[in-house]
């Protein structure tokens, strides 16, 4: 246990008794028991939990100074007013902050949110006896954080069943491979399991298992300081059938996408709404980020827009990634097609040993055979698979028949269809008819053929589409305010000459798209 924890942990007990001693541990439980208003539930709202945190202080950060007046002169007032305008945005549950020497927090401060708002408050703090469970739910709160690395499995089991007692639910935060498996482990216990399984049939819970959700929380215990980047690749680690949260270092739409696009189906963010004007417009568009709904709850491009994610294709060298990346882009792809661009899978795996994590590596194919499917999985370095709508069927069997295979990454298995438009879209086929991402283009690609916009725009209204053909600096912000897409793909837009990339335009065409949507008073 970190010095931190074990810090924390040793005041909770100190509280944990100092409650005790007020009301005895049978009475408090009789008490919760007997709160005749049902804990609320927690609804996913189009398939991700989005937990708004409320917060005046933290270790890391001292005191969080919101824009918005009375933080610190009357804070319950502030924490109920916070709670509402994270409902507004559409907060699936909101996180209240109750430690009183580290963050600032107050009991009442939960209680305050949980009587201004209809949607779950969960109470987190550093809890140690289910006694503080129990007082959580007198509080109003529908939930609670457990912290793996705090608790024995046996005090871990204990305060699970505490929770279940109640009908409440909680958020179970590791830090690591090891307290996922740990946690793991505890929900499959025959009686946790069997416990589980009725609260999640009783008719009251939207989504299976939402009485438990398990959360990574990035920050380093020893500095304090957060690496998002450490969220890649956990996902499948986490218990299979429940709800998957990344902690820490949320700060923007595309953060929440990118954890999205990990396979976390959950967030929680605190800092960045604490210290917005508007937090209710924020929690709006960093659920669109999650979800690929950049029209949601008038998020979309204008005045407060999400900019597109940025993927810089047919990338040839190691240094050209590192310069997309520094540029700011969120993807890069290497051609295995017969290109300008083209490059084996060997030298894809060469190209992009460096590549952080937290950008993602696409393999682009056109026509490719089951062999090169099959070497550019084994690679193990590419998140996603490009491939034109014929081959779809073909690169989901490979991906298929090769998962869980030595070398091949648990995040290998996204295929992007390619579709290509003329005067009007095509029809879809069968295998790509029900993707919830396309890459669409003109009919020709690496030659800056501009797509047809007017086609594409009613497509990206309804899904996520990554846009492409004939991007270039000049032209894209014009492209993102016509069509709206999930994302933007450029190649020989880039370019200097064939397959090699202009850093000066890498950077100018990701700063054109990321300023598409900003205030105009917001510096260039």
């Amino acid at each position: 246990m970190s010095d931190f924890i074990s810090i924390m942990a040793e005041r909770s007990r100190a509280r944990a008794e100092e409650l005790l001693k007020r009301v005895g541990r049978q009475e408090l439980r009789a008490r919760a028991l007997a709160v005749t208003e049902p804990a609320k539930s927690v609804r996913p709202r189009e398939g991700f939990v989005f937990i708004a945190e409320f917060k005046r202080a933290s270790p890391s950060e001292g005191a969080i100074v919101s824009p918005r007046a009375g933080a610190f002169a009357d804070a319950e007032a502030f924490a109920a007013d916070q709670a509402r305008a994270y409902e507004r945005g559409g907060a699936s549950v909101i996180s209240v902050l109750t430690e009183p020497s580290a963050f600032a927090g107050d009991l009442q401060h939960a209680r305050a949110a949980a009587r201004a708002v209809s949607i779950p408050v969960m109470r987190k703090d550093f809890l140690v006896d289910p006694a503080q469970v129990d007082e959580a739910r007198l509080a109003g709160c529908s939930g609670v954080l457990l912290i793996v690395r705090m608790l024995s499995d046996d005090e871990l089991q204990a305060m699970l069943h505490a929770v279940l007692d109640l009908g409440m639910f909680t958020l179970i935060e590791a830090f690591d491979d090891d307290e996922l498996q740990r946690t793991a482990a505890l929900l499959t216990r025959a009686d946790v399991a069997r416990r589980l399984s009725a609260f999640a049939n009783n008719g009251t819970n939207a989504a299976a298992r939402a009485s438990v959700l398990v959360g990574l929380n990035t920050r380093n215990l020893a500095t304090l300081g957060v690496n998002p980047a450490s969220l890649a690749g956990m996902a499948s680690r986490f218990p299979v059938g429940f709800v998957r949260v990344a902690e820490s270092g949320m700060h923007t739409p595309t953060d929440l996408s990118r954890a999205a696009a990990e396979g976390y189906t959950g967030a929680l963010v605190g800092t960045a709404l604490m210290r917005s004007a508007e937090p209710d417009r924020l929690v709006r568009a960093m659920r669109a980020g999650a979800i690929g709904d950049v029209h949601d709850g008038g998020a979309g491009i204008g005045a407060d827009a999400i900019s597109p994610l940025v993927k810089i294709c047919g990338v040839t060298t190691a240094q050209m990634v590192t310069d997309a990346v520094d540029a700011g882009a969120d993807a890069v792809g290497c051609v295995l097609a017969p290109s300008p661009r083209q490059v084996t899978p060997a030298r894809a795996a060469e190209i992009l040993r460096d590549c952080p994590l937290s950008v993602s590596r696409v393999a682009v194919m056109k026509n490719p055979t089951e062999t090169l499917v099959r070497q550019a999985l084994a690679t193990g370095v590419f998140d996603c698979l490009q491939c034109e709508q014929a081959d779809v069927a073909m690169v989901r069997a490979c991906v298929e028949s090769m998962s869980g295979a030595a070398g091949v990454g648990e995040g290998a298995g996204r295929v992007i269809p390619v579709v290509r438009v003329g005067e009007a879209m095509p029809a879809l086929s069968a295998d790509v008819r029900d993707s919830d991402l396309l890459l669409i283009e003109g009919q020709r690609s690496g030659v800056g053929e501009v797509a047809n916009w007017g086609a594409i725009a009613p497509v990206a209204a309804s899904r996520r589409v990554i846009l492409a053909g004939g991007l270039n600096p000049e032209n894209v912000a014009e492209a993102v305010r016509a069509v709206r897409p999930w994302a933007v793909d450029v190649s020989s837009g880039v370019e200097s000459a064939p397959g090699v990339k202009d850093v000066q335009k890498v950077r100018a065409f990701v700063r054109a798209v990321k300023r598409v949507g900003r205030r105009e008073k917001d510096p260039a």
